[in-house]
């Protein structure tokens, strides 16, 4: 993961968490980084499994990277 991605990913689980993940969260193992994501989930997703929440965090910070590249160029 680059540094990019890392902080793209940290962006988009604000929109899933009610915390910060710790910051050497990168380096967790899978299964611990989605307890983590499971235990942080915000109200509306506290349901939902830790490996769900990652990837919808993923598909998010993912998403957004890609609109921000193709619209580089384009003036505000």
């Amino acid at each position: 993961m680059t540094e990019q991605e890392k902080k793209d990913f940290e962006w988009a689980s604000g929109y899933y968490l009610y915390d910060d993940l710790d910051a050497d969260w990168v380096n967790w193992d899978e299964e611990k980084l989605h307890n983590e994501i499971e235990q942080l989930a915000w109200q509306p997703f506290e349901h939902w499994e830790g490996d769900k929440l990652y990837i919808e965090i993923d598909k998010l910070a993912s998403g957004v990277r890609e609109y921000i590249k193709e619209n580089m160029n384009e003036k505000i």
